[in-house]
């Protein structure tokens, strides 16, 4: 994570910050003060209705060259494999631009330097849009961009609003299955048919109907991630499609304490999960979930402790790998016997 510390940047914060690892931050300094902003819901608590996001200072935007470009501490020992990119239609475009261009040409002729380095790097990306872009009147920008990411993964009430006019705010599963099946749809044909009424018809079967043009003309899809919340997320892709059940469940909400990052927590779990298991969608979902459940379970970090012998990590006092494994055998309730401790990462 790359965090641009400004002069008045807590230095409590980054106490905390620097106890996760040295190779999970760096501080770059910036002039000025540190970026801040309002994290906005329509609902009557935390976490409930719609999102918005008002900056209150100045930003400084990321672009794929501020993480291999000196002094950059992540562009070594290899480049990164999976970024997770949170950003509106127009920062989403920079990022494919300059992607291509590094990937053609390394750094020389982006940052104005001479290096080759980036050349042919070609990082499976993974868009969290902002609220800000998830709109009907953002559908045909998004359609153009999401073919570029790996995966494209909005909330639901989000992905709702980007393929209706007249989004229902209603969460239950056969939305979140029906709107990214739709969202499916709109990439396949890349068109817009407002002519329409997408309730009279089944988006599963105009996918069915669309899936050989689809092949012939070698359109590229993203797998589609839709978080509902409690409810868990439903994924769509060539790989595999199906839900995974939060690690929190409808009976549990007490447990959740506050919303605000669980879906930052989840996507970044969801790289890690790809990175481990070899871009097994299903398997990395299961590691998106038991992420997102530890950032929601308090307000602000999840507290990180570690044996004084160097053992065992502990969240919030409990052994992440064994909420893996939990949440594994719900998803997976058959399973003959429990993964080992060699088998866990790969489950």
């Amino acid at each position: 994570m790359v965090i641009d510390k400004g002069s008045d940047f807590p230095s409590e914060m980054a106490t905390v910050l620097q106890g996760l690892g040295e190779e999970m931050i760096w501080f770059r300094e910036r002039k000025g003060k540190t970026t801040r902003a309002l994290n906005i819901y329509s609902g009557g608590k935390i976490g409930e209705g719609h999102q918005s996001f008002e900056y209150l200072t100045p930003r400084l935007n990321l672009l794929p060259h501020d993480l291999i470009a000196h002094p950059s501490p992540f562009a070594h020992p290899h480049l990164p494999e999976y970024i997770h990119v949170v950003t509106g239609t127009a920062r989403a475009q920079l990022v494919v631009d300059e992607m291509r261009a590094i990937s053609a040409n390394g750094l020389e002729g982006v940052v104005g330097s001479h290096s080759e380095l980036g050349k042919k790097w070609e990082p499976k990306l993974i868009w969290e849009p902002m609220p800000s872009s998830c709109n009907y009147s953002e559908v045909d920008n998004i359609l153009k961009l999401a073919p570029s990411f790996h995966v494209f993964s909005p909330n639901l009430l989000e992905l709702e609003s980007i393929v209706s006019e007249r989004p229902s705010h209603e969460s239950t599963r056969d939305k979140a299955e029906w709107a990214a099946f739709r969202f499916h749809q709109l990439l396949r044909t890349n068109s817009l048919d407002r002519e329409s009424n997408p309730s009279c018809s089944s988006p599963e079967a105009s996918h069915m109907q669309t899936e050989p043009i689809a092949k012939a003309r070698g359109i590229r899809m993203p797998t589609i991630i839709v978080r509902a919340g409690k409810l868990g997320s439903y994924t769509l892709s060539d790989q595999w499609r199906g839900w995974i059940p939060a690690y929190w469940g409808e009976d549990e909400q007490g447990r959740v304490v506050d919303v605000t990052g669980g879906g930052n927590a989840f996507l970044g779990g969801l790289c890690a999960g790809l990175l481990i298991s070899n871009g097994n969608i299903r398997t990395a979902s299961i590691y998106a979930a038991t992420a997102a459940s530890f950032a929601i379970e308090q307000k602000g970090l999840a507290r990180l402790t570690q044996a004084a012998d160097g053992g065992e990590e502990r969240w919030n006092g409990v052994d992440p790998w064994r909420r893996l494994r939990e949440l594994e055998r719900r998803v997976n309730p058959h399973q003959a016997s429990e993964p080992t401790s060699e088998s866990v990462e790969m489950l």
